[in-house]
């Protein structure tokens, strides 16, 4: 991924969807509104989706098992 406003390039953690995205939105934010989306959740998963006016998108096939990974690494922080 690299963003053609701030010139950063971060190659992400497959194993950390919380974290990557907090990044995304941390690098990204500034170039204006976000928008987000998700496909219907499937029997394995789901596509989320968030894309930036600068033209990067934040894209990640989400398991189940991914979400609940990323709940007790949450959960974790409280």
């Amino acid at each position: 991924m690299v963003c053609g406003r701030c010139g950063r390039k971060r190659l992400g953690n497959p194993l950390n969807l919380f974290a990557d995205l907090e990044d995304f939105l941390h690098d990204h934010r500034a170039h204006g509104r976000l928008t987000a989306d998700a496909m219907e959740p499937a029997w394995n998963g789901y596509l989320l989706t968030v894309a930036c006016p600068c033209g990067v998108a934040f894209e990640r096939w989400v398991t189940p098992e991914d979400a609940d990974a990323d709940l007790v690494r949450i959960a974790r922080l409280n």
